[in-house]
């Protein structure tokens, strides 16, 4: 007989026998080969099985295992090897000789003990021995007919090879896909955890990724069940801000659940109540419940955001004593945040030596925003307080602040004061009255970045009107080459790309509101905006005329049509910003106990989103273009055209697409009482654009003599004030063109960002682009221009047929444009 007692974790069936376990070893022990080669061999499994599972004695069960002969029972020889492979590797500690083992197993002698060896060798090859592509052969060989559990795990160890080693995201989500969750509850969570990662921070599809998360239920796999919910509470608190959601999606994991997972999600908890609430009691108690022992790295972030709420209530010696706990190789983030706001609060003190010191433990590689802030206030120090710090010049500290969104105010500061330093002539320079110039500066940055907000494009208008669901802005258009979308589609796809605005056909491009506000702009700046253009406008004639054409062939072009979740709705993501950005979303999610040994998953799939490499600069935000007429003061925004509203509702009356059309203008208008008062966008754009006139005529016409002196010592001045204006500067057209109803994407960064990258074509050398993401999970549909090649045409309708991916919930329409071209 065998009994049916192999070890949990293999799949096998529990004893099912009541012989006391001593009788049953004597009767096997008593049976020889004199009895039968075949049922010899079944009692030495047997005596194997009871040794390894009832008396956990491995050197008793190797004997008895190896004593099988596979001439006697090929099954239960297989089946003895797996067992001695799994004694070996995970009892002995011995991977030469568990490999050794699992090589004896061939398919024919047992398929499915073959495909649980094949998979322990995949383990072997990519944890022990490093050798990914002899891990990725044996997970190869599992085949779903031969067992469905294993098969399933080694497709997630598939796909993790693919995804973290071999940078393959396509052949990573196939192999996820694969695993259906009859076959495996516990790998398909893990793959479904995977496949959200990759959509919500590869993919920048949210909506997918939060689906994905979705699907993982508590039962097949708590611990990723909780990374899922950690992973919803960001989607909800960063991508869609409901912090309400974002809430409940943290208050899921409990401390019993998981420690380390519970500590990021109470410092979330924390981070909403402080910034978002600014309930700062609530969030002191979210802070408090997190123990370095938990997780060290979300301790650290908390003590930084518990000094910060004690500095801003002046209880300094409170600030002080939870920065001075954080350590930095617990968080070298937080550390240098920490270090940098312990210099000001010692620079406060008037003790500038202490101050220096903290000063100078702030390291770039840690955090880049806190080290300008760091280098900026040494400069400082040693230009207005004569120190002598580190036997540097004040010229040096201001030269290392480099240009983020984060660290706006500090480069500010130093290009200023380099400016001032080659001047040659600052002795009536001060520190106070320099500050009062840049806190103007920093006005119109201010000014600039509350416009762009109200030219965000946020599809549905607004979420609180009952709008009897219509939704007026679903989607836009790109107008393109039929070669780009070609390049974007085929099978080693490429990235949509925003390109540099330096080379831009339009000469007024960037200028139209430097020039009404009399700045003088710089081409050779070190700061560089990136942009993709659309249109509300998804079938125009006017735009397949002017874009995209091939070969000289007016109409030639396509458009190619997205919805919205290609977009972010975070505005801050239009600048380049890094550092102290991490303190606030906080995702080094650290390892879960997995309890599949024999067959454990050999990465960790919380960690696989930080081991992608790519070059993506990630979801941006879309923004309506203002037009502008500087001579006569003229505005309007980017909006649908009327015909647009006819072509999409043509089984409807003319009088109710009419109606329809004045809903969607009265939604734009976004009305809200002020003051009494119903101010439309356009109004309220309108006053911001006079405040920043204003603040530039105290500049140009200062009223006092000496205000007047110390700014022209300020050669770069209109350069700094082009700077604060540059996330909107690119977003206003001339009134000219109007008719375009033209949106954009935007990306500000430093001409030295890794992001940026040249062109291999000869042909598209004169200009600069960064990578934003693929683009085929996002695409509704495709406008084929008027006069589009038949070729074209052809392949656009072949691709769309053949390649729709079954996650697809419809399918990509590709319409010919029946616009009359002549």
């Amino acid at each position: 007989m065998i009994i049916k007692i192999i070890k949990k974790g293999i799949g096998m069936e529990q004893q099912n026998t009541e012989l006391d376990i001593e009788q049953l070893i004597e009767q096997l022990k008593k049976i020889t080969r004199q009895d039968g080669a075949e049922k010899y061999a079944e009692a030495q499994y047997d005596l194997g099985k009871i040794y390894y599972e009832y008396k956990e004695d491995w050197q008793q069960a190797i004997e008895h295992f190896k004593k099988i002969k596979k001439k006697e029972n090929s099954d239960i020889y297989a089946k003895a090897q797996l067992y001695l492979g799994i004694i070996y590797f995970y009892k002995k500690h011995n991977v030469n000789k568990a490999e050794k083992h699992y090589l004896k197993i061939e398919n024919k002698d047992d398929p499915d003990i073959y495909a649980a060896a094949q998979l322990n060798l995949g383990v072997i090859y990519y944890n022990e021995k490093h050798n990914i592509e002899k891990a990725e052969q044996c997970y190869l060989e599992v085949k779903k007919e031969d067992n469905k559990e294993v098969y399933a795990r080694a497709q997630l160890n598939l796909g993790i090879i693919y995804q973290t080693e071999k940078h393959n995201i396509e052949k990573a989500e196939h192999c996820y896909l694969n695993i259906e969750k009859q076959d495996n509850p516990k790998a398909y969570a893990q793959a479904q955890l995977n496949l959200g990662i990759i959509y919500q921070e590869v993919k920048h599809n949210i909506k997918r990724g939060e689906q994905y998360y979705l699907n993982i239920e508590k039962d097949d796999n708590s611990g990723v069940y909780f990374a899922a919910q950690l992973h919803l509470g960001f989607i909800y608190q960063f991508e869609y801000n409901n912090f309400e959601w974002a809430e409940e999606y943290y208050s899921r994991i409990e401390e019993r659940d998981n420690l380390e997972l519970y500590a990021v999600a109470q410092l979330h908890l924390g981070i909403i109540y402080q910034y978002e609430y600014n309930k700062f009691n609530k969030a002191k108690v979210y802070y408090s419940n997190i123990k370095n022992q938990y997780n060290s790295a979300a301790y650290a972030v908390a003590q930084f955001n518990l000094g910060l709420i004690y500095q801003n209530k002046q209880d300094i010696e409170q600030a002080e004593h939870y920065y001075l706990k954080i350590e930095k190789q617990d968080n070298p983030v937080a550390y240098a945040a920490a270090q940098f706001n312990l210099g000001v609060i010692y620079q406060n003190k008037q003790n500038i030596e202490e101050a220096e010191r903290f000063y100078l433990n702030v390291e770039k590689q840690d955090d880049p925003d806190s080290y300008f802030k760091a280098q900026r206030k040494l400069g400082d120090n040693n230009f207005f307080e004569k120190t002598k710090t580190n036997l540097k010049s004040p010229e040096e500290y201001y030269q290392n602040v480099a240009y983020s969104d984060n660290s706006f105010k500090s480069y500010i500061i130093a290009q200023m004061m380099l400016s001032v330093i080659s001047n040659k002539d600052s002795s009536i320079f001060k520190e106070k009255q320099r500050d009062k110039l840049v806190a103007k500066i920093c006005d119109i940055r201010e000014l600039t970045i509350n416009i762009q907000k109200e030219l965000l494009v946020k599809f549905n208008l607004n979420e609180s009107e009952n709008n009897d669901g219509q939704v007026f802005e679903r989607q836009v258009a790109h107008y393109t080459k039929p070669e780009v979308l070609f390049n974007l589609l085929k099978n080693k796809l490429s990235d949509f790309r925003l390109n540099v605005v330096d080379f831009m056909n339009d000469p007024t491009e960037n200028q139209v509101l430097t020039y009404w506000l009399g700045i003088n702009t710089e081409n050779n700046n070190e700061i560089k905006t990136f942009l993709a253009s659309f249109s509300f406008n998804h079938n125009s004639l006017n735009q397949f005329r002017l874009y995209g054409n091939e070969n000289n062939i007016v109409g030639s072009s396509v458009s190619v049509v997205f919805n919205q979740e290609f977009f972010s709705k975070n505005i801050k993501r239009t600048i380049n910003s890094e550092g102290i950005n991490s303190l606030f979303k906080y995702e080094n999610l650290s390892s879960q106990q997995n309890d599949l040994k024999e067959n454990s998953n050999p990465k960790n799939p919380e960690n696989v989103a930080e081991k992608n490499i790519t070059s993506s600069v990630g979801s941006l935000p879309l923004f309506r273009c203002l037009y502008f007429d500087p001579k006569n003061g003229y505005i309007s925004i980017a909006k649908r055209n009327k015909y647009s509203f006819y072509l999409e509702h043509q089984s409807d009356s003319p009088e109710k697409i009419d109606d329809k059309w004045e809903d969607y203008l009265n939604l734009l208008k976004e009305k809200e009482k002020e003051k009494e008062k119903e101010k439309e966008k356009i109004t309220r754009i309108r006053e911001k654009l006079e405040k920043i006139k204003e603040i530039i005529d105290f500049f140009k016409n200062p009223k006092e003599s000496e205000q007047k002196e110390i700014i022209e010592k300020i050669t770069n001045l209109d350069q700094l004030i082009a700077l604060a204006l540059m996330p909107i500067s690119c977003l206003v057209k001339h009134a000219a063109f109007e008719d375009e109803d033209e949106c954009r994407m935007i990306y500000i960064t430093n001409i030295a960002d890794e992001l940026i990258q040249a062109p291999t074509n000869y042909a598209y050398a004169s200009s600069l682009f960064v990578n934003y993401g693929k683009i085929e999970d996002y695409l509704e549909k495709i406008y084929l221009g008027p006069q589009c090649q038949p070729h074209h045409k052809l392949w656009i309708t072949n691709h769309v047929r053949t390649s729709q991916s079954k996650t697809r919930s419809k399918p990509i329409k590709v319409v010919q444009s029946e616009m009359p071209l002549r």
